[in-house]
């Protein structure tokens, strides 16, 4: 009975700490004329919010998304 309640305590004390974690990075696109994408990624976990604004042309930004998606994916 107590390795019940342990293991029961110890999977909700995991799950509670991966709730906790926020997303820190937003990123948001706004599509230009031109074939052109403005990008603007946003750090809400350091203060002053960090902000960075980068204009790609469209092909270029699919490309580092897919790149990115390729590595998120490989880690798990």
């Amino acid at each position: 009975m107590k390795q019940l309640i342990i293991i029961l305590l110890a999977f909700t004390l995991t799950s509670n700490a991966q709730e906790v974690r926020k997303k820190c990075i937003t990123i948001t696109e706004e599509k230009l004329p031109n074939y052109k994408v403005k990008v603007i990624k946003t750090n809400h976990c350091v203060e002053p919010k960090e902000i960075n604004v980068a204009v790609y042309i469209i092909t270029e930004w699919e490309k580092k998304k897919r790149k990115q998606r390729k590595l998120r994916k490989n880690d798990k």
